[in-house]
């Protein structure tokens, strides 16, 4: 899926009205990376990158088992 510069900016006005509502100190941080995410390029990259080496690695060991011989 590619991300668009409209996705990014719906989900940071998400967030905002999340912040507004609740605060920012809230221990949520899963808030925190997804703002992080929206608004830095490299740290984007870096997490598609984490993904895929966890997509490779779990290619590269299937365990064997009698139903995926």
């Amino acid at each position: 899926m590619k991300i668009t510069k409209e996705m990014l900016d719906a989900k940071l006005k998400e967030i905002a009205t999340f912040e507004e509502k609740y605060g920012t100190d809230h221990g949520i941080r899963s808030v925190y990376e997804m703002k992080k995410y929206c608004t830095n390029a490299r740290y984007r990259e870096l997490v598609h990158q984490f993904a895929d080496a966890c997509a490779n690695t779990y290619k590269a060991y299937r365990f064997k088992t009698p139903y995926n011989d």
